[in-house]
């Protein structure tokens, strides 16, 4: 399994690369593909077995590029990944990468979780929110929770704001001495 550190610097030289051929985004899009198929239950075990041939791991990645039509940086870079065995850490090198585009453009991914669905109007407004809390531009990813009583669960740059009825009774009976029973 790679380390946190060096997943972040085969992301960084990535980046690096990307943004001096103008690729950023073009880059994010086809790394999240192949990403996407590395983290396959039937793929993901295959590309980080240790047992798999350096031959192997090179016809995989010849593979990947062929099939997904790569670009040829990315092509280059997925070689090196199976020169490496490195091929299973995909999904954790597209993540750190998505991370460094969306601070070099100003950008913030935000889970926003709710008892309901919300309207157009709510998710504007939670967007505007955020947007004025972190002074970005707000991507979201709204989803139901049903374990939810009402209200919303916000997870954003690594922080959870709990707006959820739940976490409020709970701030309620410990406001009452705990003499509330949920």
């Amino acid at each position: 399994m790679m380390s946190g550190t060096v997943g972040r610097r085969y992301a960084k030289a990535l980046f690096a690369l990307a943004k001096e051929s103008a690729a950023l985004q073009p880059t994010a899009d086809q790394l999240n593909g192949v990403a996407a198929l590395a983290s396959e239950p039937s793929v993901g075990p295959v590309l980080r077995s240790p047992l798999l041939s350096a031959a192997r791991r090179a016809d995989i990645a010849a593979m990947l590029a062929r099939e997904l039509k790569l670009s040829d940086l990315l092509t280059r870079f997925v070689r090196l990944l199976a020169d490496q065995q490195r091929l299973g850490e995909l999904a954790a090198i597209a993540a750190r990468f998505q991370t460094l585009l969306d601070d070099e453009l100003g950008r913030v991914r935000v889970t926003v979780r709710s008892a309901r669905a919300l309207d157009r109007t709510q998710e504007q407004e939670v967007v505007a929110a955020f947007a004025k809390l972190t002074g970005k531009q707000v991507v979201p990813t709204v989803t139901l929770d049903p374990d939810l009583l009402g209200g919303i669960v916000v997870e954003a740059e690594g922080k959870v704001y709990d707006g959820s009825v739940r976490t409020q009774l709970s701030r309620l009976e410990k406001e009452l001495g705990g003499s509330a029973a949920l």
